[in-house]
């Protein structure tokens, strides 16, 4: 009886420890980050392993729903000056979490002309925790995208604005924005979804503010 008691134990601690352990399978681990992110199927809800990540092309994300992307604290650097680091279009309720985002460094006088984070004719984006750094044109670029949220980012030293926003419904809120070029500010047109958009945007933005389709609280502009 003593050794079937002792058998019994040994099996529950042994159950215990398996459901405690989150298995590395969790994790997306893979060589080629961008055709990995590229290739998920609407719905899918991805981790990604710790580290930094070379891109050759640009995370694209076209017409996919309900996908959550939780960078884990990766860093996502796009080997190409001239492309965005992630493009999404056409897509809805997309969720971008927890990594840094930026551009290898520039050795020309040209410098970068991709933007971080572009994303055209979507809705329900969520873009939170996020480090959009430097050598990026623009931090955000955002064009006839209906409840774009952008939550608790660091956006900092892209060449010509923090972000640019044409569209119906923007929140922004505890952010950081600090040294993006011409004067740290956020372009902003309020646009009817899938309106005519017109170049240049209404109003520049270093300040939180409130007004049709725009919630700005608790940002800072440093």
């Amino acid at each position: 009886m003593k050794y079937r008691n002792l058998a019994f134990f040994l099996l529950l601690g042994l159950a215990y420890s398996c459901a405690s352990v989150r298995p590395a399978s969790d994790l997306l681990i893979t060589d080629d980050l961008a055709a990995a992110l590229n290739a998920l199927p609407s719905g899918a809800k991805v981790k990604l392993a710790p580290g930094k990540y070379l891109l050759n092309e640009p995370v694209l994300l076209e017409g996919k729903e309900n996908i959550t992307i939780d960078g884990n604290g990766a860093t996502l650097v796009m080997n190409s000056l001239q492309s965005d680091v992630l493009h999404l279009t056409g897509c809805a309720n997309i969720q971008l979490l927890n990594f840094k985002a930026t551009h290898i460094e520039p050795s020309g006088p040209v410098g970068c002309t991709g933007n971080v984070i572009y994303i055209d004719e979507s809705s329900d984006i969520l873009i939170e925790g996020c480090d959009l750094n430097g050598s990026g044109i623009v931090g955000i670029a955002a064009y006839n995208t209906d409840n774009l949220r952008v939550l608790r980012n660091h956006i900092h030293q892209n060449s010509e604005y923090a972000m640019i926003y044409q569209g119906p419904s923007l929140l922004l809120t505890n952010n950081t924005f600090d040294k993006n070029g011409n004067g740290n500010v956020i372009y902003y047109s309020y646009a009817e979804k899938d309106g005519p958009l017109n170049w240049p945007p209404d109003q520049e933005l270093t300040t939180d503010t409130q007004g049709t389709g725009l919630v700005m609280r608790g940002n800072r502009f440093k």
